[in-house]
């Protein structure tokens, strides 16, 4: 009996995306296929195709649901931030930094999503087409808006700064840290998720972005704040 006999179409949509989640990042969009998913889920395809669609629109369903809750984080922490606020270059490190820190959380509760994208961008894999443009460029603008206000109020860096570079890097270093994990002094793998790591990681990055965007550094501290 298919495994969807018992469930809601919502339960069985979300335990499809799940899963398609863990096997687009280990295997890549051309890598995986439909049956693959549909035997791995304990579904037929075609039940797969009434809940999703084609592979192509399940595909762009999985990462727009892991950036959902990435939207709504980055809302909390850039949308209706006071102009006192915006010219305090303390309140906007801790707030910078709480972002920061919720976004390392979300990528240790979601670990599919740094080995999804890096698995795009090294495959240069561009089917469907659009998708950074659907599900990522909304994210940056959220981030960009914020910091395009600091930058007029003269809080952080001059305007010859590149901020998109700057939260580029930041995704960039993000992902890579969890996906490949550091090195120690013998150059064996660390794992990147334990608390004393994550400390270490936390610290690291919240003094790359008051560097770059140079704000007060209080790197030194090494807590969440």
């Amino acid at each position: 009996m298919d495994a969807a006999s018992h469930e809601t179409d919502g339960s069985a949509v979300e335990r499809i995306l799940s899963v398609a989640a863990t096997l687009f990042a280990e295997h890549g969009y051309h890598g995986l296929s439909m049956r693959t998913l549909a035997a791995a889920v304990g579904l037929n395809v075609a039940t797969i195709h009434y809940h999703i669609g084609s592979k192509s629109e399940l595909y762009r369903a999985v990462f727009r649901r892991l950036a959902e809750r990435e939207r709504a984080i980055i809302a909390v922490y850039t949308q209706h931030v006071t102009d006192d606020d915006i010219a305090d270059p303390d309140a906007l490190r801790r707030r910078l930094n709480a972002l920061v820190d919720a976004l390392v959380d979300l990528t240790l509760e979601q670990p599919e999503t740094p080995r999804l994208w890096l698995r795009r961008w090294l495959e240069r894999d561009e089917s469907p087409v659009a998708l950074e443009a659907e599900v990522s460029l909304p994210l940056y603008d959220m981030a960009l808006a914020l910091l395009k206000r600091a930058q007029a109020a003269r809080t952080i860096a001059s305007a010859d700064v590149d901020l998109r570079l700057i939260l580029t890097g930041f995704v960039w270093m993000l992902y890579g840290y969890f996906a490949g994990s550091p090195l120690d002094a013998a150059g064996a793998r660390v794992d990147p998720t334990t608390p004393e790591q994550v400390a270490v990681f936390r610290r690291f990055m919240h003094a790359y972005t008051a560097r770059m965007l140079g704000l007060p550094d209080d790197s030194a501290g090494g807590q969440k704040t």
